[in-house]
């Protein structure tokens, strides 16, 4: 029979893999730094806690100073880490992507709104 603290660290640890898959597939699948910025400082950071919640529950109070201390720790460097890469992407002029973004394919436009540009009413300028 399970008890309350082996429910308690399964349900922590199924969370922590969760979110923790959630900030790959974020990372792997959004477009631009700024957008993979955000799924590994949030989902990751979230899934760090929750794995180190896990840890607590499981060797009890002896170690849960530890563990505080590094949940503390991975609290403030995830974002911080994160904020200093967006910071430099922007520094570095790197233009956040956009729905229009989607549209192009190297200069070309592609898709449904394949029409020139005077045919559009609007000029685009090149971002790139």
């Amino acid at each position: 029979m399970a008890t309350l603290a082996t429910v308690a660290v399964a349900l922590l640890v199924g969370a922590s893999v969760f979110f923790s898959l959630v900030a790959v597939v974020g990372f792997y699948r959004l477009p631009d730094v700024y957008a993979r910025a955000h799924a590994a400082s949030k989902s990751e950071t979230l899934g760090a806690l929750l794995g180190l919640s896990a840890a607590a529950v499981t060797f009890g109070p002896q170690a849960t100073f530890k563990l505080a201390l590094l949940a503390l720790f991975v609290l403030v460097t995830g974002p911080t880490a994160a904020h200093a890469i967006v910071r430099a992407a922007a520094d570095a002029g790197t233009v956040p992507w956009t729905r229009d973004d989607a549209l192009t394919d190297g200069g070309r436009e592609v898709g449904p709104s394949a029409t020139a540009p005077s045919e559009r009413g609007d000029e685009r300028e090149d971002r790139r």
